[in-house]
């Protein structure tokens, strides 16, 4: 048999679910589940409550490196979170100052800054979409992340054996007019300040993306984590030559899941068994305290509540068969083996994030 045809009907195999073979899709509580990526920055019992019933683990991510305060009170309640609850239960990943960076000892402010979140439990470090949409240099242009001002912090990741966090760039609908059929309309008609769509002097898509792909092979031996599917979440195709090109590189879904379900099944599904070591779990779900009042133990409660329903929802979509409704529309599931599952909300996080075995 030609060596091309036999590739194409070994993936189709793949890509097929087998009723025979596969048996029933494992129950939602059976496979230990790790959120790689979101933002719950309040002690919530009822939302710990819940992630021990249904097996999960959260990794908090920090946010904004031009917002210190916020950043700092971030870290803070990361550092509260894990001693309550346990460093397990609760990792989280660190992130750096960025308003200080024409200070000529920034890089060694910003390692110094980081070793001590190492030591307090940060497993990885974030690095957001203002770095190439928002933070300009002397000269007014807009700063990519591959940028020589990052090369050595890059390279202390890579020395300390942390992964980097990428959310760089927007979905490509940033840059499109606004569809309300759109999967990421919602965000962009609440959030204008990221709408792109006939804004002049801002870099494109493209720019950013290949901005990012220039840090993979600049630095192959730095572990990246592209989060929301590397923000090429439109077509599974272009994450597939990402992660063809790159060893380095590998994307979480969070946020994304819904991206997935736009795409036709069959391709999506063929891409996560083809790529079953590539690709993390995670929601991008985000709470925090509001200095103004405090919540009730009904309004705490409500909270998990979504908080599980949306876990399980993404878990019927990667594990069931047939139809089910996302987000108002009809999908059809995806059916992935138990050992794609495992390494899909486990696995690889384990494997690839030190600290998280």
């Amino acid at each position: 048999m030609n060596r091309n045809l036999l590739l194409c009907v070994l993936l189709v195999g793949l890509a097929a679910p087998s009723a025979s073979l596969a048996g029933p899709p494992p129950a939602f509580e059976e496979i230990p589940k790790i959120d790689v990526h979101s933002h719950i920055f309040e002690d919530v019992p009822e939302v710990v409550e819940m992630m021990d019933r249904c097996r999960f683990r959260i990794v908090n991510v920090c946010v904004r490196g031009t917002d210190v305060d916020r950043m700092r009170k971030a870290e803070a309640m990361a550092e509260q979170q894990q001693a309550k609850y346990g460093r397990q239960r609760f990792p989280f990943a660190s992130t750096f100052d960025l308003t200080r960076r024409d200070d000529p000892d920034w890089v060694d402010q910003v390692k110094r800054w980081l070793d001590a979140s190492f030591e307090k439990g940060a497993v990885m470090v974030k690095i957001w979409k203002e770095v190439g949409m928002e933070i300009k240099d002397r000269q007014g242009r807009f700063i990519l992340p591959d940028d020589p001002l990052f090369d050595p912090i890059y390279a202390f990741l890579t020395e300390r054996n942390k992964p980097l966090l990428a959310h760089l760039a927007e979905p490509r609908e940033a840059w499109l007019p606004l569809d309300p059929q759109s999967v990421h309309y919602g965000y962009y008609s609440k959030n204008p300040e990221w709408h792109l769509y006939g804004r002049a002097g801002f870099r494109s898509h493209a720019e950013i993306v290949a901005s990012r792909d220039r840090i993979l092979a600049r630095h192959p031996r730095l572990t990246v984590i592209g989060a929301h599917l590397g923000s090429l979440e439109h077509d599974v195709d272009e994450v597939a030559r990402r992660l063809d090109r790159y060893p380095n590189f590998y994307v979480d879904c969070s946020a994304r899941t819904a991206d997935l379900t736009r795409q036709p099944s069959d391709k999506v599904r063929a891409f996560l068994v083809r790529y079953q070591d590539r690709v993390l779990y995670g929601l991008d779900r985000t709470r925090a305290p509001d200095p103004q009042r405090v919540d009730s133990a009904e309004e705490r409660q409500r909270f998990a509540r979504g908080l599980e329903d949306s876990y399980r929802q993404d878990f019927r979509y990667y594990a069931g068969e047939g139809e089910m409704e996302y987000r108002g529309k009809t999908v059809r599931c995806l059916g992935l083996p138990r050992e794609v599952l495992e390494k899909l909300y486990h696995g690889n996080a384990e494997r690839i994030i030190p600290g998280l075995k």
